[in-house]
């Protein structure tokens, strides 16, 4: 599948609807919070935000666990979207934490 809009040529919209910062432990990675974000009329609840060992900030899609093994929820295939999804909640926890 090619990195490109999608087949009308348009990039989907993404805009984060809420954020839920938290802080559960000091280890790393660390859990900062969860967002949800809306890709346009597709609503993804519970994108896992985390603070790696070297401090850089990364997104984790939803997930289940069965039988001890992680299945996700929903997958991006575009590496362009699922970067615009991962700035929108990193941007965000930033504005945050620099209030």
């Amino acid at each position: 599948m090619k990195d490109t809009p999608n087949s009308n040529g348009r990039v989907p919209e993404v805009e984060l609807l809420k954020f839920y910062p938290f802080e559960v432990s000091a280890k790393r990675p660390r859990l900062l919070g969860y967002a949800d974000v809306k890709v346009d009329e597709i609503i993804i609840r519970g994108i896992k935000l985390f603070e790696a060992k070297n401090g850089g900030l990364f997104i984790q899609l939803p997930a289940i666990n069965q039988g001890g093994k992680d299945y996700p929820v929903v997958e991006i295939k575009s590496k362009t979207l699922l970067d615009r999804i991962r700035r929108e909640v990193v941007d965000y926890y930033k504005a945050l934490e620099n209030a």
